[in-house]
C-alpha cells in the first residue's frame, strides 16, 4: 500500500511537469530511477557476477582456461590466487568449483569446475552468442534416439568441449537425455 507521503511526491511530480524549471529536475529524477531499475534487473539476471567485486574477472579467466584446452581444470599462478582468493572461496562455498591444494603450499595450484550449470554459465557469458544459441537449439530440439557428437559440435561451433559436455550433463540431469561415460568421447542421445 502506498502511504500518504508517496502520494504527495507523486502529485508534486505531476504538477511540476507544467513548469519548465522543474521539468528538468523531473527528467533528472527519471534518469536516476532508470539507472537503479537497471542495476536491480542485472542483479536478477546475472547473480553470479555480482557475488564479489572481482567475480566477472574470475569468470573470464576460468573461461579462458577452458578455451585453452584445460578440461574442467584451470591452473592458477600464486599471484592470481592471492588476487582472487576471496571470490574463489565464495565460488567454492556455492559449489561451483573445488580448489586444488598442494601439500606444502598455502596457495591453490588450480581449480576444478564441478558444477556443470556453472560451466554452461561461463559459456553463455563469454562464448560467441550465436554459437551458444545454435548449441542450445541443437540439444533442445534433438529428436528421440538421435545422438549428437559433442567433439564435432565443439569444433564446428568453436565452443570449448567442456561447455558442450556440461550442457549435455545438465540435460541428462533433467532426464532429457544420456551422456556417454566412455573416456575420450562426448556423445549425447535424447530420451525425453
Amino acid at each position: 500500500m502506498i502511504n500518504k507521503i508517496d502520494w504527495f511526491f507523486r502529485f508534486v511530480r505531476i504538477a511540476g511537469a507544467y513548469f519548465p524549471a522543474s521539468a528538468v529536475c523531473l527528467q533528472f529524477q527519471a534518469e536516476v530511477d532508470a539507472i537503479e531499475v537497471n542495476r536491480r534487473l542485472n542483479n536478477l539476471e546475472d547473480p553470479i557476477s555480482l557475488i564479489h567485486d572481482k567475480s566477472y574477472e574470475l569468470c573470464q579467466y576460468l573461461y579462458t582456461g577452458l578455451v585453452n584446452g584445460e578440461y574442467e581444470r584451470v591452473d592458477l599462478s600464486e599471484e592470481f590466487f592471492v588476487e582472487f582468493n576471496r571470490p574463489l572461496a565464495v565460488f567454492e562455498s556455492k559449489g561451483y568449483l573445488k580448489k586444488r591444494m598442494s601439500i606444502g603450499s598455502k596457495y591453490a595450484s588450480g581449480v576444478k569446475l564441478i558444477d556443470p550449470s556453472f560451466v554452461v554459465y561461463l559459456g553463455r557469458k563469454f562464448a560467441n552468442p550465436v554459437s551458444m544459441a545454435e548449441l542450445y537449439d541443437l540439444v533442445e530440439n534433438c529428436e528421440l534416439g538421435i545422438s549428437i557428437d559433442g567433439m564435432q559440435l565443439s569444433s564446428s561451433l568453436d565452443i570449448p568441449l567442456s561447455v558442450v559436455r556440461s550442457l549435455f550433463e545438465v540435460y541428462e540431469n533433467n532426464g532429457f537425455g544420456l551422456l556417454s561415460k566412455t573416456l575420450g568421447t562426448c556423445n549425447y542421445r535424447a530420451i525425453g
